[in-house]
This record gives structure tokens, sequence and C-alpha cells, in this order.
């Protein structure tokens, strides 16, 4: 939040681009306008500045955003007039207030990074429990087929499925069914949760290891989801990983619960 007013109050009264706030804000993150949009409001709330009136923080449409004419306090060698103290001293509470708001917008990020995680982690649960169960269902199947058909599987198990689709019996075709329902439910809407949260709260990938990476793979994973699998009853289930360019990032899961516990008492 301070950089955001220091960046407004540099510029002042010309507005700043929303691309130029992006780059002093966030310089080696990529985020959404939606993450600059919420960061505005959530300093227009600390300075008690609503969003009709705009007393410190104007929104310039198609631009970006303005603070109105900052004055500047001029050092001088005799005693301040009584006529001059009043903007003066408003002008010193004024940096004062924003000294506080911003170590309170510190704390309240810190609190928000650290649910932010704490939901994550909650995520990542469900969707283990998922993984597990689809796991069981794949290895049946696979056993149903080997068995039945005299094979032994030797490819990647999304090819293996959609290959020896057509040749599934009705037991087979339920099991394939089951392994499915996980993917639309435990998996797809977990994964879908956990990259929100990742998208809404890009620090924490400074913050934690491997989470910038479990977005770029999760983005991944719902891509294909929603273009391909959802279309194709014969996915058994679906996987995304090494052979795709974007793993799993080993031992985020860890690091996650690692910084929840160092960092949730704080």
């Amino acid at each position: 939040m301070f950089e955001l007013l220091s960046a407004l109050a540099s510029q002042s009264p010309q507005p700043v681009s929303k691309q130029s706030l992006h780059d002093i804000l966030w310089p080696e993150i990529v985020v959404s306008d939606w993450s600059l949009s919420r960061l505005v409001s959530d300093t227009r709330q600390l300075l008690d500045d609503d969003g009709k009136d705009q007393k410190y923080i104007r929104t310039v449409k198609g631009i970006g955003f303005l603070m109105p004419e900052v004055v500047s306090i001029e050092p001088s060698s005799s005693l301040t007039p009584p006529s001059k103290m009043k903007p003066f001293l408003l002008v010193a509470l004024l940096g004062l207030f924003i000294f506080s708001a911003a170590s309170m917008y510190r704390y309240w990020s810190h609190q928000r990074l650290v649910q932010a995680a704490s939901d994550i982690a909650t995520y990542q649960a469900h969707t283990y429990t998922a993984f597990m169960a689809q796991l069981k269902r794949r290895n049946e199947l696979v056993a149903l087929l080997e068995k039945r058909l005299g094979i032994t599987r030797q490819e990647q198990y999304e090819k293996f499925f959609v290959r020896y689709w057509p040749q599934m019996n009705k037991e087979e075709r339920f099991v394939c069914s089951q392994s499915r329902s996980i993917t639309n439910t435990g998996l797809a809407e977990n994964n879908q949760k956990i990259h929100d949260v990742l998208e809404a709260n890009p620090a924490l990938f400074e913050h934690i290891e491997g989470t910038r990476e479990l977005k770029q793979h999760l983005r991944f994973w719902l891509d294909k989801y929603h273009g391909v699998f959802i279309n194709r009853e014969d996915m058994c289930l679906l996987y995304s990983g090494v052979e795709d360019g974007v793993p799993y990032p080993s031992g985020v899961d860890e690091a996650v619960l690692t910084w929840l516990t160092q960092n949730s008492v704080k």
C-alpha cells in the first residue's frame, strides 16, 4: 500500500497508468488488473476513502489512477506563521496516518497470505484424497483389462484407456465412469480453487517455494480438462506432468504446510 501511495504522490496530480503501477508494485510478477484494483480498494478503505468520493485516490477511466495535488512543505529558518500551521499539521497528521495505515496493511496482508495458504492446504488435502481414490479405480481397471484381454499395459494410462475403450465391457466402463466422476468433482473443483487462490495472492510465489510452478501446472491441467477431458468419454482419467512440460512441483504440499507452521502465529 505504501508503494502505491508513493507512486501516485510522486506524479500528483498527473495520472499514473495501470501498466506503470504494475511495473512498480510487481516488477517480477505477472498479475491481473484485478489484483491492482483490489489493492486500490483496500487502500481506500484504510484511508476512509470510498469509491464514490475518491478523496485521495481517483480513478481515471481508460488510464489508471491519480492522487489530487500534494502540497510540499519547504523548510524555513523562520518560525511557521500561525496561518500556515493548519496545513502543516494536516500534512503531518496525514503522514502519520499513512505510516500507521501502512503498518496495519502489512499486518493485514500477512494475515491474508496466511489464510490463503491455509485454504490451499485444505484444498490440497481434498485433492490428495480424491487422487488416492482414483488411483484404486485406475489400478482396478488396468487389472480387469489385462486379465480379460490377455495384455500388459506398456503405455501412459490416458492413452492405454483410450486405446481399449471400444473393447471395454459394462463392468470396465462402469469403473471408468467412477474414475471420471472423481476427476469431475474432487480433482477439478479443488484444482480450480487452488488456482484461484494463487491468482488472487501472487505474493505467495515469493514466500512459498513451488507455488508459482503449481499455478502453471494447474492452469495447464484445467485447460486440458475443459478443452479435452469433458468432451471425451473414453478418457477415464486426466494427467498432466513431465511429459507435458508442466510437472506437479515436488514438495510443494509440504512447503505450504511448513510456511503455515512458521507464520500462522505471527
